[in-house]
């Protein structure tokens, strides 16, 4: 076989509109923002990878920062480079570029995008061969109001969509948030379970006077209630064994899971393909916490199907994903930018059996949702 290197990486700016607005702790949004990357071969074959966050309040990153690393920093150091030899590429970028683990998470989506069109397989072969074909969804509620996301949730529930839940909190005050979370869950019980989500913005005291009643109403986890430095307090709150404590933002690298583990701060890792730095490290993480005997919980940074098919090809090979996945980014979205969106079907997404990614990316909707320079 003929040698190939990489021979041209570019990269765009796309916003496309959600159906909802959205609220998370610090900022409510209308829109969701992409890089979109594009690493053609010498061979012809181009991979696709898309880059997004829930904002640059989550861990630094944005789509503005992660197309800058990658025109500037990153692309010098694949072009004329061996795509086959990936992790020495991932290798060379962590010795240069310190961080920027989303960049680096959508330099490699797009690596084995190509490798996988180029050798005809689908990329979870790539990446070790799947555990399941299907993963559960759960919907995050955040329309803003408890009487919104009762309403909303019942309504997935009638329809067959979705079956389970998280509320995003953060907004309030700590204290009222709680009372919130606990008025959604109470008013969904029978039909439903409910997580809750607070992206860091609660403190220790709050959390523990709490427990007893999330677990009285049977809240299904906690997720990042405090700060992401404070593992100490993670460690506190999982060793009330009331409601499963699940890490997000302290768990983003493969030593972040090592240090959580070390202390017992957590019963459940939220993954992330971004955060994380890409498909290989989310695994790796989901086996630092199979050893551990934590349970793993598929997070999403709401993709559109191009991330969400790189998700479900890593987290469908994972053994330990007990508390399924909230991979609706493409059903949460007002469009989409590949001919066939992935969508969840009776409660599921479905893994891409197509060579690399799975899905094709629509020029057309490209340049529809481009971002036009002002």
């Amino acid at each position: 076989m003929e040698k190939v290197s990489i021979k041209n990486v570019t990269t765009q700016l796309l916003d496309i509109p959600i159906k909802r607005p959205h609220q998370f702790s610090a900022v409510k949004v209308s829109s969701k923002s992409f890089v979109l990357i594009k690493i053609e071969l010498s061979n012809g074959v181009i991979g696709i990878g898309e880059g997004t966050t829930p904002g640059i309040f989550w861990n630094g990153e944005s789509v503005e920062t992660m197309k800058l690393v990658i025109d500037q920093y990153a692309s010098p150091l694949l072009l004329d480079q061996d795509p086959v030899h990936t992790e020495a590429l991932l290798q060379k970028l962590n010795r240069q570029i310190r961080g920027n683990y989303f960049a680096k998470a959508t330099i490699e989506m797009a690596l084995f995008d190509a490798l996988g069109k180029m050798y005809n397989v689908p990329v979870h072969q790539l990446l070790g061969s799947l555990y399941t074909d299907k993963i559960p969804v759960r919907w995050a509620l955040a329309s803003g109001t408890p009487e919104g996301d009762i309403e909303e949730a019942k309504g997935h529930v009638a329809s067959g969509n979705y079956e389970n839940f998280k509320t995003k909190s953060g907004k309030e005050a700590p204290e009222n948030d709680a009372i919130r979370s606990i008025k959604i869950a109470e008013g969904i019980k029978g039909h439903s379970k409910l997580g809750i989500d607070p992206n860091g913005s609660w403190d220790r005291l709050t959390t523990m006077k709490w427990m007893d009643t999330f677990f009285e109403t049977g809240i299904d986890f906690l997720e990042q209630p405090l700060p992401p430095a404070d593992v100490e307090g993670m460690a506190r709150l999982a060793a009330m064994k009331k409601v499963p404590i699940m890490a997000d933002e302290s768990a983003s690298t493969i030593e972040d899971a090592m240090r959580l583990a070390k202390e017992n701060a957590a019963d459940i890792f939220s993954l992330k393909i971004h955060k994380a730095g890409g498909m290989k490290n989310t695994i790796k993480v989901a086996g630092i916490a199979q050893a551990s005997g934590i349970s793993c919980f598929g997070g999403t940074s709401l993709e559109s199907s191009i991330g969400t098919a790189a998700c479900i090809h890593a987290y469908a090979s994972i053994p330990n994903l007990d508390y399924g996945s909230e991979l609706f980014g493409p059903d949460w979205l007002a469009d989409d930018l590949v001919k066939e969106p992935l969508t969840s079907k009776g409660g599921y997404v479905h893994v891409p059996g197509k060579p690399g990614l799975g899905v094709e990316l629509d020029e057309e909707k490209v340049s529809t949702y481009l971002r036009k320079e002002k």
